[in-house]
C-alpha cells in the first residue's frame, strides 16, 4: 500500500502545481525529508517531474519547481449526452491530447446500443492515443441524471429514459480493457474541472456551485474542496425546484420549476415558439440554439428579450442556492456559456436584488470557460482523484 504521506504530495500538486519545494513541504506540514522522499517516490513512478520556475530575486537564479509528469499518462473522459458522444484524453496536468465529438441517432436510447457507440468513438481516440506510448490509467465517464457513484449505478436520465442501469459494468464490456471506469454525473464531472482551474490559477475559496446549461439544469457542488452528494446521493438537481406555485409546465408534472425559466429549452421556446417541435429532438436543441445565437448577435429584439429573461431567473435560482449553501462562486455551464454577453449581466443584476443582504457580500457569478467539455475534462480528472485516494493503485 502506498504511504500516506506519498497521496498527501501528490493530492497537493494535482490541485496547486506547479510548486516550489518549500512551498510544498509548508503546504502538507511535512518536514523537508520526509517531502523529499515522497517527491522522489513519485518521480520514479513517472508521475511527478521538476519544472523551470521563477527567478528568485537573488542574483536572478530560478527556483526549481515541482508538477505532474505530462509525458507518461493519459486520462481518459467520455460523456454520454443526449444526441453525442464526446471524448478527449488528458496529461495529468490537465493539457488536451485528443478529442472526439460524434452525434448518435436520436433514437437510440438503449443503454447496451448507445453504450456500443460510445465503446467505439472510445477505442478510435485510445487506439490515436496508443501511438505516443502513453499508459491510459482510467476512464471517467458522464451522464446527464442521477447517479450512485458508489456502484456506478444510473438511477435516473431523464432524457435518456434510463432507470437503474448499471454503467459501469457496462461500460467494462463494451470496452473490453482493463482500465478502472469511474462513473458519475455531468454535473458532479463539471465542478471538478472548475475546482482544479481554480486552483491552479491561484483563485482562492473552494466553495463551488456549478450549473449544467445543457438539455436541464443540475447542480455541481463542491465544500470543503468535496463534491457534495448528500445523504442518497440526490444533492444537485436544481432545476425542479419550484419558483412559480403557477408557473409554466413542467417536464416533471409540476409547474413552476427552474427549468421552465432558466433552461435551455424554455429560453429557446420564449425566443421562438415556432422552434418548439423542432427543438424536441437533440439535434434540433442544438440548431435552435445556433440560430438563437445568430438572431441575438443581429440585434433581434425578441431573441435577446428573451435571454434577458432567462438571465433574471438563473439569478434567482442562484440567489436561492446562495442562500443554502453559502458558495464563493456559482459557475454557469455548458451552452450557457455560448450565450454570455446576453444572460450573465441580467444574472448577476437579479442575483444581487434576491438576496437577503446583498451588501455584506454575495458570490461571485462567471460562465465557465470550458464549454460543454466540462463534464469531459471533469470525467478524466476523476481518474487522478480515484489514485490520490488510494482507491486504485498508483503505477
Amino acid at each position: 500500500m502506498t504511504d500516506a504521506t506519498v497521496l498527501t504530495v501528490l493530492r497537493e500538486l494535482i490541485d496547486h502545481g506547479p510548486i516550489s519545494r518549500p512551498v510544498l513541504g509548508g503546504a502538507v506540514g511535512l518536514a523537508r525529508a520526509t517531502v523529499s522522499s515522497s517527491v522522489n517516490d513519485l518521480r520514479r513512478r513517472g508521475l511527478v517531474t521538476e519544472v523551470p520556475g521563477e527567478s528568485n530575486g537573488r542574483r536572478g537564479r530560478p527556483t526549481t519547481g515541482l508538477d505532474l509528469d505530462d509525458s507518461n499518462f493519459a486520462l481518459a473522459g467520455l460523456e454520454i449526452a443526449v444526441d453525442r458522444v464526446r471524448v478527449a484524453v488528458y496529461s495529468l496536468r490537465g493539457r488536451e491530447l485528443l478529442r472526439q465529438e460524434h452525434v448518435v441517432d436520436s433514437e437510440v436510447a438503449n443503454p447496451r446500443a448507445l453504450l456500443r457507440q460510445a465503446a467505439a468513438v472510445l477505442h478510435e481516440t485510445l487506439g490515436r492515443i496508443n501511438a505516443e506510448q502513453r499508459e491510459l490509467l482510467g476512464v471517467g465517464v458522464s451522464v446527464p441524471g442521477l447517479v450512485d457513484a458508489s456502484t456506478g449505478t444510473v438511477k435516473y436520465v431523464p432524457s435518456l429514459g434510463w432507470h437503474d442501469v448499471a454503467l459501469q459494468k457496462g461500460v467494462v464490456e463494451a470496452l473490453g480493457v482493463d482500465v478502472p471506469v469511474i462513473i458519475d454525473s455531468d454535473a458532479n464531472f463539471a465542478v471538478l474541472a472548475e475546482r482544479r482551474a481554480r486552483l491552479r490559477a491561484g483563485v482562492e475559496g473552494t466553495s463551488i456551485v456549478y450549473l449544467t446549461g445543457t438539455y436541464g439544469i443540475s447542480a455541481g457542488i463542491v465544500t470543503g474542496g468535496q463534491v457534495w452528494r448528500g445523504s442518497r446521493g440526490m444533492a444537485g438537481e436544481v432545476g425542479h425546484l419550484i419558483l412559480e406555485s403557477s408557473g409554466l409546465p413542467c417536464v416533471c408534472g409540476r409547474n413552476g420549476c427552474f427549468e421552465t425559466r432558466a433552461g435551455i429549452h424554455a429560453l429557446i421556446d420564449a425566443a421562438d415558439p415556432s422552434a418548439r417541435r423542432s427543438a424536441s429532438s437533440p439535434a434540433g436543441l442544438a440548431a435552435a440554439i445556433d440560430h438563437l445565437l445568430a438572431r441575438a448577435s443581429d440585434g433581434d429584439t425578441s431573441a435577446m428579450a428573451a435571454l434577458t429573461d432567462a438571465g433574471t431567473w438563473l439569478g434567482r435560482g442562484s440567489a436561492i442556492l446562495a442562500a443554502l449553501l453559502d458558495p464563493d462562486v456559482i459557475i454557469l455551464g455548458g451552452h450557457y456559456s455560448r450565450l454570455e454577453p446576453w444572460i450573465l449581466r441580467p444574472a448577476r443584476a437579479s442575483l444581487s436584488e434576491s438576496l437577503l443582504i446583498a451588501e455584506s457580500g454575495m458570490p461571485d457569478l462567471e460562465v465557465s470557460a470550458r464549454g460543454v467539455w466540462g463534464a469531459t475534462e471533469g470525467a478524466a480528472l476523476a481518474v487522478l482523484h480515484r489514485l490520490a485516494a488510494a482507491q486504485q493503485p498508483l503505477p
